[in-house]
């Protein structure tokens, strides 16, 4: 099969839902009359054949199709969806740029900037801390690879080398600096560097033993917590201000509850369900 295809109805079954149980396919839902799919599609042509084969770019005509794009409720063009085994996985409206639509297809396809990420890696847990530095390299080198930029900066943070992540979060391009892993890993950072000068926890439970309604020390407590990775303590913590005093520090419990949020959201299907349970009890509190 060609790197870039046109698909019909008729070969649509076979073209495109057949062909995605092996690769990946770039549907692109485009019209002759539509000047920002003469930007794109030489794009997603150049792509196709750089990736020689990694993926079939499937291009629909909406005009002489418009059962397959009333199916996929395109509603306007250019729209590419990414279609694996069957199913929508990623898609975009308008015209990206070659590099964020790389960022893109690095989420499905391998790379060779994977393979020494993932060696590195290793070399990690194996106790070479010089691997960080080449985890770095790797990730500058291939600024197109989203994935493992995104797992590098979650690494300078765990290793709670704040400065560093951060130089390095500010200097990736900007559909990936607003994506939700990197903000999270930003607003822990956040806390992080919050956290520095606080008085040492156990002084803080002691205080709290003494003064429960000293809000000022529990909300310290809670982001001590959040730093230990007891997320869910630190949000019963700011919860109790939020019963205490809703007003604290100009809706302080709040606040730090919801970019809490944020960063528990991130942590795939048990992380969802977390946030949805303390959603619930924020809002019996507020109400």
């Amino acid at each position: 099969m060609s790197n870039v295809i046109d698909v019909s109805a008729e070969t649509f079954q076979n073209q495109v839902m057949q062909a995605s149980t092996q690769k990946l396919v770039l549907l692109d839902f485009w019209a002759t009359w539509c000047n920002p799919c003469k930007q794109l599609v030489p794009i997603l042509v150049k792509l196709a054949n750089e990736y020689d084969g990694q993926f079939v770019l499937a291009k629909v005509d909406i005009d002489q199709n418009k059962e397959l794009a009333e199916h996929f409720a395109v509603r306007s063009v250019p729209t590419v969806k990414f279609i694996r085994n069957g199913q929508i996985v990623d898609e975009f409206s308008g015209v990206l740029s070659e590099s964020e639509i790389k960022g893109k297809l690095s989420n499905y396809i391998e790379r060779e900037s994977d393979g020494l990420y993932q060696q590195a890696m290793q070399d990690l847990q194996n106790g070479d801390n010089s691997a960080i530095a080449k985890m770095q390299e790797i990730c500058l080198n291939d600024p197109d690879n989203h994935k493992i930029a995104i797992h590098f900066a979650s690494i300078l943070a765990q290793t709670q080398q704040f400065e560093t992540a951060k130089a390095f979060i500010d200097a990736l391009p900007k559909i990936v600096r607003e994506k939700e892993e990197i903000k999270s890993i930003t607003a822990q950072i956040n806390i992080a560097e919050s956290a520095k000068d606080l008085p040492d926890p156990a002084t803080l439970m002691k205080t709290l033993e003494d003064n429960p309604d000293d809000l000022q020390a529990r909300f310290q407590f809670s982001q001590h917590l959040v730093l230990q990775g007891d997320v869910t303590a630190a949000m019963d913590q700011l919860l109790e201000i939020i019963k205490r005093d809703r007003k604290f520090e100009d809706d302080l419990g709040r606040k730090e509850l919801l970019k809490l949020f944020d960063i528990v959201g991130t942590q795939g299907e048990q992380g969802a369900k977390i946030v949805s349970e303390y959603r619930r009890k924020l809002a019996l509190y507020l109400n």
